[in-house]
């Protein structure tokens, strides 16, 4: 029959083993000594079956704690309870070894989840724990995460597993270590592997790129440094950053793949001015290469300077306006200091616009000449004395000596939403509003003469009559490029006449009349 202790007295039993535990410097708990053990054939169900560790753990030859370690079992290490007990001891089996175990340190069933380790710095692995006759095997990096099983406190290893086998190092603990960096000092090829005898070229580390650090090979003076998703070994980093370069595009220029002016393909254009980070300069090509749009690429057009360049423009469909007094055409559309005139345009000169530049600068076309204005200061869209002419006033015709004195000719222009009649003579057409455009050219008049030139026009206008009602009277018309002059039109009234009575031209253009 089985001896059985009273309750009293386990749970007094419990409490001085728990009181006199120690905890080793391998983590392993030592505790007191218990007494009666009962055997194998009298196994105590309660303590058959699978279980874990809940700590590092010896394994005892006895159930005592100054009996013999037949080793330390790690933190959720899987074991099997015979059924033997004695006190707070039960009988496991670890592996190939049968021992002892204290069972506050154990949970009955499996373990959860595995248990790991990673590496303090890059070091060593070996086949076995003992340093006297163990073998290295491999090496691992620092950051790696691996799965762990055991420890030897004798050796200070931890058994671990990498790249599908189990070895051990000491290079591992707990806690994952506290990330390192690196800054390329200047730009440099990375390589393989330390040993300049027998590395391989793998890339390229720009200056300034921070990279993760694993470790320092003092005998060929190279960090291992993670970098475009690989471990590299490189000579040109250390801690601090470097104080970056930069370079100014001096003009206009395109932008490369590489620095050899003979295989290099073209990725890109750069304007005057931009600021571009530096990283290296080709003596034999002249090139430099800089971080431009996201990527490090080669130009021959950057430097030190800051340039002073005009702002980029910006083309646009092209529309008419008017100098509204005497107005600079510059070469370039740069302010404080502005660009020098290529010359001066009177008040009321036509001009076209072409494009559209930062600061409220537009690209205009006047005559053979292309510059800069800005068009808040300096365009207007009418101008006071500018006169569109369709019919015998136009250059050629029989009264185009009536419209001497301009400043400014512009021919082969069209009235906006017009129509063109004729009616009884030839030489008497009439503008209406229409579907289409009448063909014109544009006069302007100085400040000066405009005046007088416009008074004139109205008298001349004004002579011819229908039922005594005069056929023309002067307004403003808009162009079909925007722009906007004077010109002699139907009134109401005659309108009415000369589209019941005229003949339409659909051409629009006085010199297809007939």
């Amino acid at each position: 029959m089985t001896y059985r202790r009273p309750k009293f007295i386990l749970i007094l039993l419990a409490i001085v083993a728990s009181l006199s535990m120690v905890v080793s410097p391998a983590g392993a708990s030592t505790v007191a000594t218990p007494s009666t053990v009962i055997e194998e054939s009298e196994a105590n169900a309660a303590f058959v079956g699978s279980a874990t560790t809940t700590a590092n753990l010896h394994l005892r030859s006895q159930p005592t704690s100054s009996s013999t370690s037949l080793g330390v079992m790690a933190y959720g290490s899987k074991i099997w309870l015979t059924g033997s007990v004695s006190g707070d001891w039960a009988k496991a089996v670890w592996g190939s070894r049968n021992g002892w175990v204290h069972t506050n340190f154990i949970r009955y069933g499996t373990a959860s989840t595995s248990q790991y380790r990673y590496a303090q710095y890059t070091g060593a692995t070996y086949d076995r724990a003992d340093r006297a006759t163990s073998q290295r095997v491999g090496t691992i990096r620092k950051y790696t995460k691996v799965e762990y099983r055991a420890w030897d406190a004798v050796n200070k290893r931890d058994n671990i597993k990498l790249n599908g086998r189990w070895v051990w190092t000491s290079a591992t603990n707990r806690y994952p270590p506290k990330n390192e960096y690196r800054y390329a000092q200047y730009t440099a090829t990375v390589y393989d592997r330390a040993d300049p005898g027998s590395d391989k070229a793998v890339g390229t580390l720009h200056v300034g790129t921070k990279v993760k650090f694993a470790t320092w090979n003092a005998t060929h003076r190279r960090d291992e440094v993670w970098h475009n998703g690989r471990w590299v070994w490189a000579s040109n980093t250390d801690r601090g950053a470097p104080r970056a370069e930069y370079r100014y595009a001096q003009r206009n220029g395109a932008t490369y793949d590489r620095a050899d002016k003979n295989t290099a393909q073209r990725v890109g254009s750069i304007t005057c001015g931009t600021r571009v980070r530096y990283s290296r300069w080709s003596s034999a090509n002249r090139r430099d290469e800089v971080w431009h749009n996201g990527r490090w690429v080669w130009t021959d057009v950057t430097n030190r300077p800051q340039p002073d360049c005009a702002p980029p423009t910006t083309s646009v469909d092209p529309y008419g306006r008017f100098t509204e007094h005497r107005v600079p055409l510059r070469k370039t559309p740069k302010a404080y200091p502005y660009d020098s005139a290529i010359l001066w345009m009177n008040p009321g000169m036509k001009v076209t616009v072409t494009g559209t530049a930062p600061g409220g600068w537009v690209r205009v076309n006047y005559g053979k000449y292309t510059g800069y204005v800005i068009a808040a200061n300096d365009l207007v869209r009418a101008a006071p004395y500018s006169v569109a002419v369709y019919g015998t006033l136009r250059t050629g015709q029989s009264a185009y000596n009536v419209m001497d004195g301009w400043q400014q000719k512009v021919m082969d222009q069209r009235i906006a939403n017009t129509s063109l009649y004729q009616l009884w003579n030839p030489n008497w057409t009439f503008l209406t509003d229409g579907p289409k455009s009448v063909v014109a050219e544009q006069f302007q008049y100085s400040p000066s003469r405009g005046p007088g030139m416009l008074e004139k026009l109205d008298v001349y206008e004004s002579q011819l009559k229908y039922d005594g009602r005069p056929m023309y009277t002067r307004q403003r018309v808009t162009m079909t490029d925007g722009s906007q002059s004077w010109t002699y039109k139907t009134t109401d009234f005659s309108e009415r006449v000369v589209k019941e009575s005229g003949r339409y031209i659909d051409s629009g253009d006085f010199l297809k009349r007939s």
